[in-house]
């Protein structure tokens, strides 16, 4: 067999939803988070290979160079980032904590709900003008100002994170001059972090709203934070993450503040490349994967496509066929995902919506 159905158990993790996987299977919700599940062969959990060997895609096959997720936030992920392929490789050999291996993390999220997040720095006058409305409002913003009219968003970075309880209890009372949107988030977030420095962070990072199909990419170096929705995410095969802020697990400063990049991102959504009716290709400069959308419908099958090496395809809407050149299928409803080995040529065909990782 090329082709594997492949399952796992959802993580529970705190900030999962209690309903968009359930709901996105068709399920009753058990009553509790489901954050995340894992298609791929990480060691740390790799899915199991539903066929009549079974065992675990890792037994299988061995380690992929990327990892695939149905990710489903309820509530907001830390503030964090991950590490360059060097940084990681220098820091995994030492030990260091946050380094569970020698692999960089970039990411690509692709909305399948409504998707909320923070994602990279803003722009330097949206930042400044922020700042020089809470210091005006405020006197002991006033050190804010100067750390990022000296350093810039290092600086304003840094202060953020040094900074007082009270400076951060300040920031919500003064959320309302930073206008309606920013404020709001503001507040939510002082209802699950309260005296979190991560509520300062945020100021200075892109509020993003995702529509089912856009798409995030995170390289090494961006700060970022998942704030709500459903999504499917793909990366390199790694789970190194450096923490900040918005979480009760460790969190190492030093470290995040010497992997970020102090650059602003002005557009952090990915502009996808159509390949062919049905096929739409989301274009990232890494060569650990590649990821496309596949739409396929009774007037657009998806025939004889080439594949080199692997592919992962989880379904999320409709009812989706995987089958190869050697006359091997499997039909994926959604919230199910298939494995494909290398076999010359596959097809994708039924009424529905996917995503497919390949490398």
């Amino acid at each position: 067999m090329t082709i594997f159905r492949l399952t796992n158990e959802p993580k529970a993790y705190v900030w999962g939803s209690l309903e968009l996987i359930p709901a996105l299977k068709r399920i009753d919700s058990n009553g509790q988070p489901q954050a995340e599940i894992w298609f791929g062969s990480h060691r740390l959990d790799p899915s199991e290979v539903d066929d009549h060997i079974g065992g675990n895609l890792l037994e299988r096959i061995g380690e992929l160079p990327y990892l695939v997720k149905l990710l489903a936030a309820a509530k907001p992920l830390s503030i964090q980032a991950h590490p360059s392929k060097q940084r990681a490789m220098e820091q995994f050999a030492l030990g260091a904590p946050g380094y569970q291996d020698s692999n960089h993390k970039p990411e690509l999220i692709v909305a399948v709900s409504e998707f909320k997040a923070l994602c990279g720095f803003r722009p330097i006058l949206e930042v400044a003008q922020d700042i020089t409305s809470l210091a005006n409002s405020n006197e002991i913003f006033s050190g804010w100002l100067q750390a990022f009219n000296n350093g810039g968003l290092k600086g304003a970075t840094q202060w953020a994170f040094d900074a007082s309880h009270t400076e951060v209890n300040q920031l919500a009372a003064s959320k309302d001059v930073l206008g309606d949107d920013r404020a709001r988030l503001i507040a939510e977030l002082d209802l699950e972090f309260p005296n979190d420095n991560g509520l300062l962070v945020s100021v200075l990072m892109n509020q993003v709203t995702l529509q089912p199909g856009q798409a995030l990419f995170l390289p090494a170096g961006n700060i970022h934070s998942y704030l709500s929705g459903l999504g499917v995410e793909v990366m390199a095969a790694s789970d190194n993450v450096l923490r900040g802020g918005l979480t009760k697990k460790p969190i190492d400063l030093e470290e995040l503040m010497q992997l970020l990049i102090f650059e602003p991102v002005m557009d952090p959504l990915v502009q996808t490349k159509m390949l062919s009716q049905g096929l739409e290709e989301y274009p990232v400069p890494v060569e650990d994967f590649s990821f496309y959308r596949v739409a396929p419908s009774s007037d657009c099958m998806l025939v004889d496509l080439a594949l080199n090496g692997s592919a992962i395809l989880v379904c999320v809407a409709g009812e989706i066929t995987l089958s190869n050149s050697l006359d091997e299928l499997i039909q994926l409803a959604p919230g199910e995902a298939a494995f494909m080995r290398a076999a010359n040529f596959f097809s994708i065909t039924g009424s529905g919506t996917g995503y497919l990782a390949m490398g």
